[in-house]
């Protein structure tokens, strides 16, 4: 992982709330290559806008969680390298 990178992400751990730096941080890792793990948290984001119980929110949760399902163990073991 890049400086940049882990700079990003470390921002995101200290306020995982902040959706402008879970953005930019989509469009680094896209410029990185990593365009599944950007898709991913942009349709996080666009979800967690949506009320919670809309059909659409449902279907983006579902995109999310297949997601989510088919990359973790490769995500994940960023985030822990990162903290």
């Amino acid at each position: 992982m890049t400086w940049d990178l882990r700079a990003l992400l470390a921002g995101i751990i200290s306020d995982p709330s902040d959706d402008v730096a879970r953005l930019v941080y989509a469009d680094c890792l896209e410029e990185h290559g990593n365009a599944a793990r950007a898709a991913f948290i942009r349709l996080q984001i666009e979800a967690e806008r949506l009320h919670p119980v809309s059909k659409e929110r449902a279907e983006l949760d579902r995109r999310v969680e297949a997601m989510l399902e088919a990359n973790w163990a490769e995500w994940w073991a960023e985030v822990c390298a990162a903290i």
